[in-house]
């Protein structure tokens, strides 16, 4: 189907792809059983929020006013538009005990069964049931009970339920790929290749690691005094696990977390994002179709859903989006002492170094922006601008505006396949907000079109810190370029404008390696990042063995494979020791005296009571020597022996 809108004398005619999603189930909601009895928590204080309009958006926060546009509202066929009940209101109102009097509408049409409210679409007939109100503490209490059955203790249990994963979406990447399209206009090879491939990957990867992972891990370097017992740490599931997920990468930010969960032995409750209603049905029809019922409970719905799911009781959270929604889901969860994961992007910067030469400028160009306009710029580690030196500035500008316009979008407009669109009307408004108030020279792009919500990629040449394009996370196609002439300086620019960003690239022609690269030594130790890629971009997040996550306004936590299953299981110390050794142990009883201490002393001090190192000079960087270790440790150990034998004399 194409990325253009549809005419209204079009409107009768279902869309190819439309056809090919699952028709809803009694089921689709997640499965919940209304035999369930509820879990008799009581409503947490309510949520001091600020006015949101979609808790489920991973874009920034920044408000912006919205163009004025001539012509009437279109009706596209490829979009979910919103009319809310009167019932409803914003997650603040909400929080306040407010509702509004009069309904909020778009174009799209709601209606109500019960508490229950569907979202359909006038010219295709698609409709998207939101979950009941009073169904989520229902399922999310079967979930609950479904962890205190023991069933996800199992290794065997955990792998099928990820095997009949890996097929659910294997078996069904055309359908997804569709609703994509539909949702927002996407490609199908940005689904597959960003999406599709790496979720199936990192599920496949987890699949072969998990029995390493659940190995208990022996604990080293024990005092004298445990020597001879069993010491290690186990990893034990959490329990029940919350996955709020976002619109950009909808697929992908929901099926890490959730293999990360069931691999460790949770059960899920899973809120997708509302924004793209075609593939949020359809991937919750296809992991309540696979998982077992008893670990896994959908939600689907906006802000009064979501409300009311972070009303329930959870084990850990895990949410994709942005800054002030992550503020309210962290204040909600500490009511619980429910630990979180924030991913919340942030303004992640390219930096290219006065070393890059000439000849080099052009893969530069290329990988900016790629990592820039990949997914129209929703992607939360998306090269969000350029600072560069200004020795090579106009060079670079020249190579970006010729590697856009020749190589990755030529002739690019509204009805062009290869270019995503905005998700929605007010991420749209923002692009254009900032097209129409930047002081910079707009050299390539600048159009836009409201009807389909595409903006073209565009770069805005002498950017300034101040300028529109740089108050906040842009989300979107367009790549401000900012000139510095001193590193350091620039450095510091980065830390009082956006310090800690959820990703950081380095371009140069000289040595990768900071210990080599004095430059790169000064970003690397100036910038705190979630993650920080030399000469590339955005790689980062596809490996499946190397932490996922942000710093300080980017985020807190990681995710990702391993670090997935250390992030949803606790690490539980153990200590195994025999009833028959008490005789050994009569030091650390009262009555106290000298020889006891003495004897406690040589028990739990290391070393035998030695250390490596002098009052005066260099401590060794790489700790004791191995022969420092082996012959201190024998002779606490024989004095240890030597004093419990004068002690019993």
């Amino acid at each position: 189907m194409s990325k253009s809108t549809k005419s209204n004398s079009k409107a009768n005619g279902k869309p190819a792809a439309a056809q090919s999603i699952p028709k809803p189930t009694a089921q689709a909601n997640g499965g919940g059983s209304k035999n369930v009895g509820t879990n008799g928590t009581t409503k947490a204080n309510s949520i001091p929020a600020p006015q949101l309009d979609h808790v489920g958006l991973s874009s920034p926060e920044s408000p912006a006013s919205s163009p004025q546009s001539t012509g009437e509202v279109p009706s596209l066929e490829h979009r979910i538009s919103i009319k809310r009940s009167s019932q409803e209101s914003t997650l603040a109102d909400i929080a306040s005990g407010k509702s509004n009097d009069t309904s909020q509408t778009s174009s799209t049409q709601a209606t109500k069964t019960g508490q229950a409210e569907i979202k359909s679409a006038p010219n295709d007939g698609f409709e998207y049931k939101y979950t009941e109100l009073s169904e989520i503490p229902i399922g999310v209490q079967k979930v609950t009970d479904g962890f205190f059955s023991g069933k996800t203790h199992s290794l065997q249990f955990r792998l099928n339920q990820l095997r009949n994963l890996y097929f659910a979406i294997k078996d069904h990447q055309q359908e997804i790929c569709d609703a994509l399209e539909l949702d927002f206009a996407r490609n199908s090879s940005e689904t597959r290749n960003y999406e599709i491939a790496t979720g199936l990957n990192e599920l496949l990867f987890t699949m072969t690691q998990l029995h390493k992972w659940a190995k208990p891990e022996a604990v080293t370097d024990l005092p004298v005094n445990l020597l001879t017992n069993p010491v290690y740490i186990e990893r034990i599931p959490l329990g029940v696990v919350l996955v709020i997920s976002a619109f950009n990468y909808p697929l992908f930010v929901s099926i890490s977390p959730i293999v990360g969960a069931i691999a460790a032995g949770n059960t899920v409750v899973f809120k997708p994002s509302e924004l793209t209603p075609r593939f949020s049905k359809l991937f919750v029809e296809l992991l309540t179709n696979a998982l077992d019922p008893d670990i896994f409970f959908a939600v689907n719905g906006a802000i009064p859903e979501t409300t009311e799911v972070l009303n329930q009781k959870f084990d850990k959270i895990i949410y994709t989006g942005n800054g002030m929604v992550g503020r309210i889901i962290a204040k909600k969860a500490a009511e619980n002492l429910t630990p979180v994961v924030l991913e919340l992007g942030g303004k992640s910067p390219a930096i290219i170094l006065d070393d890059v030469k000439d000849k080099d400028l052009t893969a530069a160009a290329r990988r900016v922006a790629w990592g820039r306009f990949a997914n129209a710029g929703q992607t939360c580690i998306g090269v969000d601008y350029v600072l560069i030196a200004q020795s090579k500035r106009a060079k670079f500008v020249a190579e970006i505006k010729k590697v856009i316009e020749k190589e990755l979008y030529p002739g690019v407009n509204k009805n062009d396949k290869n270019f995503t669109h905005m998700i929605h009307d007010r991420a749209f408004n923002r692009m254009v907000k900032i097209i129409k108030e930047t002081k910079g020279s707009i050299v390539t792009g600048g159009e836009y079109d409201a009807e389909t919500k595409y903006v073209a990629p565009t770069v805005i040449d002498n950017a300034s810190w101040s300028d529109s394009s740089m108050e906040g996370e842009i989300f979107g196609p367009i790549l401000p370029i900012i000139s510095y002439t001193n590193i350091n300086d620039a450095c510091k620019e980065i830390i009082g404008n956006h310090d800690t960003p959820l990703a950081a690239y380095i371009f140069t022609s000289g040595y990768t390696s900071a210990e080599k690269n004095p430059q790169i030594a000064t970003v690397k130790k100036s910038i705190r990042s979630g993650g920080l890629i030399v000469n590339d971009v955005l790689m980062h997040i596809a490996l499946h063995n190397a932490p996922f996550g942000g710093v300080g306004e980017s985020g807190y936590g990681s995710y990702h494979g391993k670090y997935s299953y250390r992030t949803f299981t606790h690490e539980r110390t153990v200590i195994e020791q025999p009833l028959n050794n008490d005789w050994m142990l009569e030091a650390r009883y009262p009555p106290f005296s000298d020889s006891k201490d003495k004897l406690m002393s040589l028990g739990l001090a290391p070393y035998g009571g030695r250390v490596w190192f002098g009052e005066q000079g260099n401590v060794r960087v790489d700790g004791p020597s191995a022969f420092f270790k082996t012959w201190t440790t024998a002779v606490g150990l024989v004095s240890l022996v030597g004093e419990l034998v004068r002690s019993k004399i």
